[in-house]
């Protein structure tokens, strides 16, 4: 066997685990997920013309959807806000609380929540979005259309902002150069564990 054929072999391993464990082994390993996205929330660099950082999360957010699929990378994603929500001080800046989904961030933590969902099912379902081109491609509609979008929409209900030019320069617009590296970085990696097939 090449070492071509035995990457895909281990690449193929990883992708059954992650999808077909049974439902304790999903749960821990969103739990797992869900820790490591707190801990990838305290990379945060604040911006000093609007009330959101820039943050680590979407990269893990991202990267665990690929990694785990629909049922252990949402999961991780909605673990991390429910626990968030409830107090555990895992958001950026260790924050916690119902305050902070509240706040003017909260479009973006449940934003997470969908975009995990949707590069889950892609990469589980279609060899096209585990290849590196269709994984780009679902990312960049995950963070930008799914994540930025209910990001907008929420920062402008929380700030009464209602121009749509103000809400993407607040809230999208500065964050697309470090997203677009995260983006790279993310399908990189998950190139690495997904199988082609």
């Amino acid at each position: 066997m090449s070492l071509t054929e035995r990457v895909e072999v281990f690449r193929g391993r990883i992708f059954e685990f992650t999808r077909s464990s049974g439902l304790s082994t999903q749960i821990a390993l969103a739990l797992f997920g869900a820790a490591f996205i707190g801990l990838a929330a305290q990379i945060r660099i604040p911006l000093p013309f609007t009330p959101v950082p820039i943050t680590g999360q979407t990269f893990a957010v991202l990267f665990l959807a690929i990694l785990m699929g629909t049922r252990a990378g949402t999961l991780s994603s909605l673990f991390y806000v429910l626990f968030g929500g409830l107090g555990l001080p895992w958001f950026a800046g260790f924050k916690g609380g119902f305050a902070v989904l509240a706040g003017p961030t909260g479009g973006y933590l449940i934003g997470f929540i969908l975009a995990a969902l949707l590069v889950g099912y892609l990469c589980d379902h279609f060899a096209w979005a585990r290849r590196l081109p269709g994984l780009i491609a679902s990312l960049l509609v995950a963070n930008f259309l799914v994540i930025h979008g209910l990001g907008i929409l929420w920062l402008g209900a929380v700030t009464g902002t209602h121009s749509l030019s103000k809400l993407l320069l607040l809230g999208s617009l500065p964050f697309v150069p470090g997203d677009l590296l995260k983006i790279a970085f993310a399908a990189s990696l998950g190139r690495l564990v997904l199988p082609s097939r």
